[in-house]
């Protein structure tokens, strides 16, 4: 009995053993198993959990991975008006109509999202699960107003509103700011925020938004005062990949611009759009290599393809790296001879040009840059095949600023304001105005030389007349050309100035109307050109047949003029049949060099006679 009672004794406890444990294993799976079916326990256990039900139920039940994680709930779910959580021993079930049942996993992110309310507080709901695994063993969850992001190195932070979508243009914690590591701080000027990153910063304000700051664009701008600073926000993100791996960053008052060979540097003011306006970093300017610096009244840039000047007087004007720009430097730059650059460097007549305060760089291929005076270079740009280059800089001396081209010297006059040729001029000289009556060894010449001007200026150009137009002039007239200083006549105090003009307004029928007004416009420019010596007006050479008349009629309409004006004048009609020089043509108008000589006695006797009046 002792025996049989106890192996019966032995028997039940182990019942009750083997009951307790499978109650245990059930429970943990989280099955009901109920106490009546082991009556032989003597000791009862819970076996029951909360409740899980629809959506969060509906999420539990249907992901393997909220099972794996959450294992089993701890309390019913928690309602009010705006939602739903449950918690499980491994985190909670969020759930609300607008964002879904979302898991939030046990750790850092939870941790930091129930100190702040939970549902109730700042972050409102998940809009998504807890993620895990990022970079460096961190761990991210949205939620409605932002994101908790964590690292071991960072903590967890909360990112939100604007700063949070420019964290995403970096691509958030993979990008180049990595984690946040402080929270969004306030109170910048105009109602500005920024927020601490691993290798940054995220700069927001109402007017600009949130743009990123980092490395040395950042560094660039911390140095000029950040927000509080002349630059104010930035009004864009970095922008990357520019010409040569620069960058650069827009700021409400400036440009910092990053290159590998130049460093970070700020482009301001008039200075900045000029830059931007002539191509930016990938124009001939290139990267700034300096910032922006200040003497008496103008500032000036350095960049890799030259310098950047601007003055409130001047405006913002660059010189480019080459010999017009060596030179400009070599004379003192901004603050030399020249003073400041009025225009940028331009291309002229095969070579390059550029404007200064106190004349032009002219640089021809063969000649190198030239310092040329304004008034002289305004006559040369209009026709620089006449002039050539300029040899020399311009100089000065008691006749005024000389300039030394390849094909001629120049004068200009202050007192008189006009340009003049460099030849030298005396009581001895004859100035020629005229056609191509003076072609070859003309008689004009040989008659004055015969009257005792041996020596010559002769300015002899086919086709013009008072009113006739020549392309070697522009198209102009006579007139117009000397007013124009398309033609220049000699500088000084000539004995004698002839002009000898007429025959191409006959050869074009200019009215006589016309012809009288040219040509008293340019006596009178004559005059105020030359007013110590004689003004002779000749007429047009002719012969005394039919086909000339018309030659023979301007030719009185001219003498006329001048005798009522009181000029010395030659009248040439029919002088060609009186010399005998009728069949001593190369065409209907111009004479041989025979014809030439057959007139020129003629002409020196009326010439002659008319001086000794």
């Amino acid at each position: 009995m002792g025996c049989a009672g106890s192996a019966s004794r032995s028997k039940k406890s182990k019942i009750a053993r083997s009951a307790a444990a499978l109650l245990l294993v059930l429970g943990l799976l989280g099955t009901v198993v109920p106490a009546q079916a082991f009556p032989s326990a003597s000791i009862k256990f819970q076996t029951s959990n909360p409740p899980v039900t629809g959506a969060i139920g509906q999420l539990y039940s249907t992901s393997t991975w909220a099972r794996s994680v959450l294992i089993r709930p701890t309390a019913a779910e928690d309602c009010s008006s705006t939602g739903c959580v449950q918690r499980f021993v491994g985190g909670d079930i969020a759930w609300s109509a607008r964002t879904g049942a979302r898991v939030v996993v046990n750790g850092p992110v939870r941790n930091a999202w129930w100190e702040a309310d939970g549902p109730a507080g700042y972050h409102g709901y998940p809009t998504t699960d807890t993620v895990s695994g990022l970079r460096n063993g961190g761990s991210k969850q949205l939620f409605e107003r932002g994101a908790i992001s964590f690292s071991p190195a960072t903590g967890a932070q909360q990112t939100a509103g604007s700063i949070h979508l420019a964290w995403g243009r970096t691509g958030f914690e993979a990008g180049f700011l990595g984690y946040p590591a402080g929270s969004e701080q306030t109170g910048l000027p105009d109602g500005g925020a920024y927020q601490v990153f691993e290798r940054g910063f995220i700069v927001w304000s109402p007017t600009t938004g949130a743009h990123p700051s980092m490395g040395a664009i950042r560094e660039r701008w911390r140095q000029s005062g950040l927000e509080s600073g002349e630059f104010g926000y930035p009004t864009t993100d970095e922008a990357t990949g520019l010409r040569n791996g620069g960058s650069s960053q827009q700021y409400q008052h400036a440009t910092i611009i990053w290159s590998p060979a130049t460093g970070a540097r700020a482009l301001t003011g008039a200075i900045r759009s000029y830059w931007s306006a002539t191509g930016g970093q990938n124009g001939a300017l290139g990267y700034p290599v300096s910032e922006e610096y200040r003497q008496n009244d103008f500032v000036y840039q350095l960049f890799q393809g030259g310098t950047v000047y601007w003055s409130a007087a001047t405006g913002a004007h660059s010189t480019t790296h080459g010999d017009v720009h060596n030179r400009y430097v070599s004379l003192g730059g901004a603050a030399g001879q020249l003073g400041l650059p009025l225009t940028d460097k331009l291309p002229r007549a095969g070579g390059l040009v550029q404007q200064f305060v106190n004349g032009w760089l002219v640089w021809g291929p063969a000649t190198g840059a030239r310092i040329v005076g304004h008034p002289t270079y305004k006559v040369w740009s209009i026709n620089p095949d006449e002039f050539g280059w300029p040899v020399r800089d311009t100089w000065s001396d008691a006749r005024g600023s000389h300039v030394a081209f390849q094909k001629l010297e120049t004068i200009w006059n202050d007192s008189t304001q006009e340009l003049y040729s460099a030849e030298a001029v005396d009581a001895s000289t004859v100035v020629f105005l005229g056609d191509s009556q003076l072609d070859l060894d003309s008689w004009g010449e040989q008659g004055a030389r015969a009257a005792g001007y041996t020596r010559q200026v002769v300015r002899s150009i086919g086709g013009i007349g008072y009113v006739s137009g020549s392309p070697a002039v522009g198209g102009n007239s006579a007139t117009d050309a000397l007013l124009l200083d398309r033609i220049l006549l000699p500088q000084g105090n000539p004995g004698l100035v002839v002009v000898t003009l007429g025959g191409n307004d006959a050869r074009i029928f200019a009215t006589d109307a016309a012809i009288l007004s040219q040509a008293n416009r340019l006596w009178d420019e004559l005059r105020r050109k030359y007013p110590r010596s004689t003004i002779l007006i000749t007429g047009v050479l002719s012969r005394y047949d039919a086909s000339h008349f018309q030659r023979r009629w301007v030719d009185g309409l001219l003498t006329r003029e001048a005798a009522v004006r009181g000029w010395p004048r030659i009248s040439m009609a029919g002088t060609a049949t009186i010399a005998g020089a009728t069949w001593n043509y190369l065409d209907d108008v111009h004479l041989n060099q025979t014809g030439h000589n057959k007139v020129a006695p003629l002409y020196a006797s009326a010439l002659k006679y008319v001086l000794a009046r």
